[in-house]
């Protein structure tokens, strides 16, 4: 995947269909997250896994909001695609990030 190639298609979304796109992520990470927990109960919780996909989430969510209320503070879209889709030490949670991408990508193509 080509980070900056996906800055660019981003940055050239409307403000709307930017707040779609994360909101779309949103949802593909939250699918991500349930590989870390089992529906009954029974299976160890991967806590560390969890903690980030929240954190993910919570800078994501403020995204949205700053997209849609037009923020001049709002991170650059650089930066965001970056905390996205940077590679990581982890490659469990590398992977999961950009499994949730592509999956967005397709979704709202």
């Amino acid at each position: 995947m080509n980070i900056d190639s996906e800055i660019r298609n981003f940055s050239g979304l409307s403000a709307n269909e930017q707040a779609r796109f994360m909101t779309r992520f949103m949802y593909e990470l939250t699918l991500e997250g349930r590989n870390f927990y089992s529906p009954g109960g029974q299976q160890q919780i991967d806590p560390m896994k969890l903690r980030f996909i929240n954190e993910i989430q919570h800078r994501v969510t403020r995204f949205i909001e700053q997209i849609l209320i037009d923020d001049p503070a709002r991170p650059s879209d650089d930066v965001t695609l970056r905390l996205l889709l940077a590679p990581r030490a982890e490659k469990a949670i590398e992977g999961l990030m950009q499994a949730a991408y592509v999956r967005t990508v397709q979704a709202v193509a």
